[in-house]
């Protein structure tokens, strides 16, 4: 970039900074600007689009800027890295922070110089060299390696463990049990090792029993109350549903099982205390909720705790609570000495929460080709995704939350998975009793233009469809299906996105794609499974994702509309997976599948 921050600009930056409160941009002496932001790097390309934004608003070079991410000691609070909210909220604050730097507005969108271009991940040579340092690489002098005891059942209460090796700790605090020592491979051992005594503890209902589970859901269900004062509304109705009795009905259900995340990377941290401080490096996607939690489980003030994210090799939503720093951090205080403490990959299937189960029921009315009523019950799931697209006139969406009998948490997209592979399979059927093509069945009864317009470009593509609002994108997916003696392959994706203005393609792209796979998974592979008082899904030999030989050929068009905010990108696409390849195997078969995994 040729423009380049006055003397009297960088005299600005100073007093800026000292009346603005926390720093969100600062420039150095040196030429270079440094950002800070609570967002981590999860391989979605939060720091290579945080550096474009801030470099864009600066006017210096995207190499120029460095990001400081994810250190409650540093950063301001914006929250955690989730709900694709880094592109619509944190860029924006950024970009603000910048611009007030260097005393001028924020950069329209069409006159965009870094913005809006392909910028490669910031950390890709790093990656491809070996030098990007992960939690589970994390190291220091006089650090002991620490391994927690875990019992073979999903729930269990410690009665009585037996005595350490030589050489191995072995540390309690009340239902903490774990060993220290400065030889990782013996802390192995010795937690695999030590003879315990436990008492299970049954499930309430055996989670792999679907009929038990949806009797449970419905049983146990507590009825939404109207609250618009969140981010993801409980309950979403307008007009009156009575009015439509007299309409053509149809009720279908739909069930999703427990699935779980399976990071690359399972999770990490290294604790240190420093008198009654703490301080937790790990991978965490939510730092200063983390610290919330580490403190209320240490019994202290929440500014004695530190918390310093460092990317981890995925996330999924899996690393949103502090479990791992709590344990690290309660070891090292028993330890007094710096603990590491790393999940094994069994610890990251058995110990980690899951993504809720889901019971869906829609009951729906049509008139003249055109839906006039629906009726959405999302039971244990989740609100994300709740609300229709289509332009009905009566609607009652809701979220009845439920008891579950294991650990459940956010995964990518939340509940919009199971609420739009319910919406588009239930849509579809519609298409399907009124002999109408799913497409156009669609387009009469939607009124957004800039869905309508994602569905135009999907008119001449072969294949099951699905489509939806999601993080205020408007996306849309065609699944080709090819059947030989009852198997069913997938054998292309074809899926078209609009975001409003795009920041980075490449990313975008890359995110997309990604989403598609994992969504694939959940679709026709994943699904954890327990019996007795035991998860049998502890090892990738017994839960199956998707393979190389898996992944159909996928396709990507964008519409990019530099007029519209942009909005979240990484959780959308997973959305459309399982009801496209559900219509597509319908309109192949005339086989309905209305539970996850389609496994054959």
């Amino acid at each position: 970039m040729s423009e380049r921050v006055t003397r009297r600009e960088a005299l600005g930056v100073a007093l800026l900074t000292l009346a603005a409160g926390p720093v969100r941009v600062r420039l150095e002496a040196d030429g270079t600007v440094t950002a800070y932001t609570a967002k981590v790097e999860l391989g979605q390309g939060a720091q290579t689009e945080l550096a474009m934004a801030v470099a864009e608003e600066m006017r210096v070079p995207v190499s120029r800027v460095r990001l400081v991410m994810g250190d409650t000691g540093q950063c301001p609070d914006d929250g955690g890295t989730w709900a694709s909210l880094t592109t619509p909220e944190a860029v924006p604050l950024l970009r603000q922070a910048a611009a007030e730097q260097r005393g001028a507005a924020v950069t329209a969108a069409r006159e965009w110089r870094v913005m809006g271009t392909e910028v490669r991940d910031l950390r890709g040579p790093a990656i491809v060299t070996g030098r990007q340092i992960y939690p589970s690489d994390l190291r220091m002098e006089g650090m002991l390696y620490g391994r927690v005891l875990r019992a073979p059942h999903y729930r269990a209460r410690l009665v009585q463990t037996g005595a350490a090796p030589e050489g191995v700790r072995l540390l309690r605090d009340g239902e903490l049990c774990g060993v220290v020592s400065s030889d990782p491979v013996a802390a192995k051992r010795a937690a695999e090792s030590i003879e315990c005594q436990w008492e299970a503890i049954p499930f309430a209902v055996p989670p792999s029993d679907r009929a038990a589970l949806e009797k449970s859901f419905r049983a146990n269900a507590v009825a939404p109350v109207e609250n618009m004062n969140t981010r993801y509304p409980p309950l979403l109705r307008r007009g009156d549903l009575e009015e439509t009795r007299q309409d053509e009905w149809h009720a279908s259900s739909y069930f999703l099982p427990f699935i779980t995340h399976v990071p690359m990377e399972p999770r990490a941290a290294l604790a240190v205390w420093r008198g009654a401080n703490v301080e937790i490096r790990s991978g965490c996607q939510a730092p200063f909720a983390v610290r919330a939690e580490v403190a209320k489980a240490l019994g202290t003030a929440e500014g004695n705790v530190r918390i310093m994210a460092l990317g981890p090799g995925g996330g999924f939503g899996c690393k949103q609570r502090g479990e791992v720093e709590t344990e690290a951090a309660r070891l090292a205080r028993l330890a007094g000495a710096p603990v590491f403490l790393q999940w094994s990959r069994e610890e990251e299937f058995t110990c980690a929460y899951h993504r809720p189960a889901a019971l869906v029921e829609i009951e729906s009315t049509v008139k003249d080709g055109r839906m006039s009523g629906w009726r959405h019950r999302n039971y244990n799931a989740g609100a994300p995704g709740l609300m229709t697209p289509y332009d009905t006139p009566n609607i009652s969406c809701e979220f009845h939350r439920t008891p579950a009998p294991v650990r459940q948490g956010s995964y990518r997209s939340l509940a919009s998975v199971s609420n739009t592979f319910a919406r588009e399979s239930h849509v579809d059927e519609w298409a399907a009793r009124l002999k109408m093509d799913p497409l156009e069945f669609r387009m009469r009864n939607l009124a957004d233009e800039r869905l309508k317009a994602v569905l135009e470009k999907l008119r001449r593509v072969p294949g099951g469809l699905a489509c939806t609002i999601e993080k205020q994108a408007r996306i849309g997916l065609r699944a080709e299906v090819e059947v030989k003696g009852g198997a069913v392959r997938v054998k292309r994706l074809t899926y078209v996105g609009d975001y409003g203005a795009i920041v980075n393609p490449l990313n975008l792209r890359k995110q997309i794609e990604g989403a598609l796979v994992m969504g694939f998974g959940g679709a026709r592979f994943e699904e954890v499974v327990f019996a007795g008082t035991e998860q049998k899904s502890r090892w990738m030999t017994s839960y199956r994702v998707p393979r190389f030989s898996d992944t159909p050929e996928i396709t990507v068009e964008l519409i990019d509309r530099r007029e519209i905010a942009s909005a979240g990108a990484g959780e959308a696409a997973i959305t459309l997976v399982a009801p496209a390849v559900a219509n597509a195997v319908f309109a192949a078969t005339g086989r309905r599948l209305r539970a996850l995994p389609f496994t054959s």
